[in-house]
């Protein structure tokens, strides 16, 4: 018989006689078969309801006990197939409405029949439990499924390739402001979007794309607008045909706050570094405008001692003293000559002119400081890359211009979507790792030698991408520390130095904005990084 399980169970119920050939047809079914024989119906009826048994052969000579086995089977039990001497179509027919499987002759030939017919009848059965047994598994693995779906942390949304929402779990009832009800059947194919406005879902659905830990954005039925982190993948069949997908969020508010705290913390550090080179930087013209300040008055006061005599020469003449006029203008002469006024006035236009000059220096340099310690929008928005590098630059120039030569080539960039609070950061943190990088490898000599290093800052576009590179001829980085710079809290500086955040968090930022950088160094011949930034933004929205 071949069985892919294990060996079949025939039940025989049969008269005590036990004399109508059942055993000598069934042996047809060879070791692949094992045969158990009752005669009590009770037992039989138990038996038959174990589970074990694939098939129960009646005996019909029980008469009675045959038909209360029959009634029991038709309930609840494996198929019954009745044997008996002969049986007219009619007794057939009777036995058939009782729940009979099949009814098998002894005599007249169809006893060669009844294996046969209990082989089809084990088959049969075997293919319904095995079929049941599946769906059991398939419902088993929905609910199953279902579980994990509504106890996960992240919220779930499961959609057709309609984009109509099919599952969903509570905390994407919480997280979206919207019910079950109202979710179930709802279209969300246009609600996550990336920065530049495209649907993500749809994305999906489309093109089978995949998202992971992407950013973007829902506004709730309130108004609220909450940032949320999500991840997108399609659901296909064996073919690659995708039939919907399933979505993955959690809101970002409290990270993002906490994110932009950091930030804030390593902004107002970096502040905190070159506070004494900006100090400097400051000094220097508001002493020059307190000089001339100084200088102005006296000059004013000289001025004022000229327009005195000027006044009183204007009232002579309006009185027509000619003798008083003469004193008078002699006076006036003299005091001109004394102070110098031809002198004095283009001093003191000079002295103007320098104090409005070193007013606008002091302007610019609060207006970055103000500008680059300010907290992000949480937005990207398009900026200046050039404009960006530029002002960080003028920020930490104080600091570093005794000991650097700083050269610029910036090229004509497209405007990128960017969070440019966050790449002034980036910018600052490099710069200020090649000053210290140059200051290591100078030494403390190099304040009086007056030996300096070199910084070059260079911007260039490239395809959809603007790359950004920052070059110092430092103290540079050992080859076995070059895989872990950008690891948090790993630094190289003296104990008090630094943090290790710095070259962590530009890393974390330049990936935010979907970009990558690159380091090369030697040692004693200095570092080159490398922010490659796309144009159009990466899938952040916050």
């Amino acid at each position: 018989m071949g069985f892919a399980s294990s060996k079949v169970c025939i039940l025989v119920v049969e008269a005590a006689s036990g004399k109508r050939g059942i055993a000598a047809a069934l042996s047809r079914l060879g070791d692949d078969a094992r045969l158990e024989f009752h005669t009590d119906t009770e037992t039989s009826i138990a038996r038959a309801r174990s589970g074990e048994v694939d098939v129960v052969v009646v005996d019909l000579g029980l008469g009675g006990d045959a038909e209360r086995l029959m009634d029991s089977l038709r309930r609840d039990g494996p198929p019954a197939i009745v044997v008996d001497d002969r049986l007219s179509n009619d007794r057939a027919l009777e036995w058939f409405r009782r729940g009979a499987a099949d009814c098998v002759a002894l005599e007249g030939g169809d006893a060669e029949l009844l294996a046969v017919v209990v082989l089809e009848q084990i088959r049969r059965w075997r293919a319904i439990h095995e079929r049941g047994a599946a769906e059991n598994r398939i419902r088993e693995l929905e609910h199953y499924s279902e579980s994990v779906v509504q106890n996960m942390n992240s919220a779930v949304l499961v959609v057709d390739q309609d984009g109509t929402v099919t599952t969903s779990n509570a905390p994407a009832v919480e997280i979206l402001g919207r019910s079950t009800k109202a979710l179930l059947g709802q279209s969300v194919i246009d609600w996550f979007k990336d920065a530049s406005g495209k649907g993500m879902l749809a994305s999906t659905l489309a093109d089978g794309r995949t998202f992971k830990g992407a950013e973007s954005q829902i506004t709730r039925p309130n108004g609220a607008v909450l940032p949320i982190g999500i991840s997108i993948a399609p659901i296909a069949d064996g073919n690659g045909v995708t039939h919907g997908a399933v979505a993955t969020f959690q809101d970002l508010t409290g990270i993002q706050q906490l994110q932009r705290q950091l930030l804030q913390s390593e902004k107002m550090a970096s502040i905190g570094q070159l506070a004494a080179g900006v100090a400097h930087e400051i000094n220097n013209p508001m002493g020059f405008i307190h000089a001339n300040l100084f200088q102005m008055a006296e000059y004013l006061s000289d001025l004022r001692r000229v327009w005195t005599q000027v006044e009183l020469l204007q009232k002579a003449v309006s009185r027509a003293e000619m003798a008083e006029i003469q004193r008078t203008s002699e006076r006036l002469a003299g005091i001109v000559d004394e102070t110098d006024v031809d002198f004095l006035l283009t001093d003191l236009a000079k002295a103007i002119r320098e104090s409005q000059e070193g007013s606008e220096r002091i302007r610019h340099i609060v207006h970055d400081l103000r500008d680059f310690s300010y907290p992000d929008s949480g937005r990207q928005v398009v900026a200046d890359v050039n404009q960006c590098l530029e002002s960080t630059a003028n920020i930490v120039w104080p600091m570093m211009k005794h000991l650097v030569v700083l050269e610029k080539e910036y090229s004509d960039l497209p405007a990128v979507t960017c969070f440019p609070m966050q790449l002034k950061q980036v910018f600052m943190n490099l710069l200020v790792n090649a000053y210290q990088a140059i200051e290591e490898r100078l030494g403390d000599a190099a304040h009086r030698s007056g030996e300096t290093g070199r910084i070059q800052l260079r911007t260039e576009p490239t395809g959809n991408h603007v790359r950004i590179t920052i070059t110092d001829d430092g103290v540079g980085i050992d080859a076995e520390n070059l895989d872990r710079i950008f690891d948090p809290f790993f630094t190289t500086k003296k104990v008090g130095s630094g943090t290790g955040l710095g070259l962590s968090t530009t890393y974390s930022i330049v990936q935010r904005h979907g970009g990558t950088i690159q380091v090369e160094s030697t040692p004693d011949d200095g570092t080159t990084f490398r922010i490659l930034l796309p144009v159009d933004g990466a899938d952040v929205v916050g």
